[in-house]
């Protein structure tokens, strides 16, 4: 199976329809994998682990477009060590409702 490719921010026009993504993933993994899912995860850009304990981990995803979170989700599931990686919650807003601090230098 071939991985999909999604475009990214820059492939895409900017208009009012634009939108930024945030989801929270529950990761599942064995705990004696932990630092080395933790490292890999904060490889990926865009991800932060919010809370861990044994076995488990919350982390968030930001993007522009679900196919972005898509692709960290799975990134995430394939890792070595890890068992699980669902998605919990997902939500989309405006890019014209963030603020310049929200957007950060990749958004400006």
């Amino acid at each position: 199976m071939r991985p999909s490719k999604h475009p990214d921010a820059r492939d895409r026009p900017a208009d009012a329809s634009a939108e930024w993504h945030i989801a929270s993933i529950l990761v599942h993994l064995r705990p004696e994998r932990s630092p080395d899912v933790r490292a890999a995860v904060a490889a990926l850009g865009d991800v932060e682990v919010h809370a861990e304990e044994r076995g488990r981990m919350v982390v968030t995803v930001e993007g522009p477009h679900e196919g972005c979170i898509a692709d960290r989700m799975t990134a995430i599931h394939l890792m070595p060590g890890v068992m699980s990686a669902v998605m919990v919650f997902h939500h989309a807003e405006p890019l014209s409702a963030r603020t310049p601090e929200e957007a950060g230098p990749a958004q400006l």
